[in-house]
């Protein structure tokens, strides 16, 4: 039963994972998209959020901050290793996307905000907390119609498309807490096994697609153990994988459909009145900077909170 917990809270996270940096991201159905592309995705989400949660469980991460550095590590594990974007346009393509969307968007608000409200005593914080990401979601995926390859989608299929996805999220999101129950302790085998596969893939894959690679991947992640392991030294046992209320009541998790819910009426809207918004340039504008920003900000923080416990 523990390794089963293990496992579920592994590919939960995954799909929570693959839920808001794909299916938000690209915010339609695309030609190219089938049960099986979807299964491999959210295998390789999987596998992302195994090393994830190893870092969150091994760091006793807790503040936002903590939180910010491990999604970061995400981020980069995924556009740095996976695939070999954040190579592309250096210096912007550092943050986006592997800090402007996978650490702000996917970890900060789609793991952390939303699990959070969802064990809040606060009855309505889940359906605030996914109604703005909602709105965020329906502004992002009109600046799809104005891209070559982007194609417009009409106002049904959106619809079926965002709640298909949004329903198996719910589902994600409770199996998440009730993996979460038992305390995420893999073997040293496993990791290693894990660990030794991406090494592998770096080495083989990711370098001779990308040398820039050699160096520029291990230097980042570098600065994320540093930063991680100062805030180690200051926390007692512990993490935000275990929340301190596991009890959430099943129509908390129906609050989540306020995401599609909402993201279908400015979709709606949008088309009704022939926007043409490039949304998608004001989110770059936004977010690349704020990624670089907070990155800066969470090390800063936890070398404060670092110092202050020793002094």
């Amino acid at each position: 039963m523990r390794i089963f917990r293990l496992l579920t809270l592994v590919f939960a996270t995954g799909f929570i994972f693959f839920y808001f940096s794909e299916l938000l991201f690209w915010a339609r159905p695309r030609p190219g998209d089938s049960p099986g592309g979807w299964l491999a995705t959210w295998i390789a989400y999987s596998a992302l959020a195994f090393f994830f949660l190893v870092i969150v469980n091994h760091f006793r991460v807790r503040s936002i901050w903590a939180v910010f550095l491990a999604g970061a590590a995400f981020g980069w594990l995924g556009e740095g290793l996976v695939v070999q974007t954040a190579y592309e346009q250096l210096p912007l393509s550092i943050s986006f996307t592997g800090l402007a969307w996978h650490a702000l968007i996917t970890v900060w608000i789609g793991w952390y905000a939303v699990r959070k409200s969802l064990h809040s005593p606060d009855s309505l914080a889940v359906l605030k907390v996914c109604a703005l990401i909602g709105l965020g979601y329906g502004l992002w995926a009109i600046s799809w119609w104005g891209e070559p390859d982007g194609g417009v989608s009409t106002i049904q299929e959106f619809a079926a498309f965002s709640i298909i996805a949004t329903i198996l999220a719910i589902f994600a999101y409770r199996f998440s807490d009730w993996g979460s129950a038992e305390k995420f302790n893999p073997n040293h085998w496993s990791i290693m096994i894990m660990g030794g596969l991406a090494l592998l893939y770096f080495l083989f894959v990711t370098i001779p697609a990308q040398p820039l690679a050699a160096l520029l991947l291990p230097v980042l992640l570098g600065l994320v153990y540093l930063g991680l392991r100062w805030y180690r030294l200051s926390e007692p046992e512990g993490s935000l994988l275990y929340p301190s209320d596991s009890n959430v009541p099943p129509w908390k998790y129906t609050s989540i459909m306020a995401i599609p819910v909402c993201a279908v009426a400015i979709y709606g809207l949008a088309m009704v009145l022939d926007l043409q918004w490039r949304t998608n340039m004001v989110l770059y504008l936004v977010t690349t900077p704020a990624g670089f920003i907070l990155f800066i900000v969470s090390l800063v923080k936890i070398w404060k909170i670092r110092f202050r416990s020793i002094s």
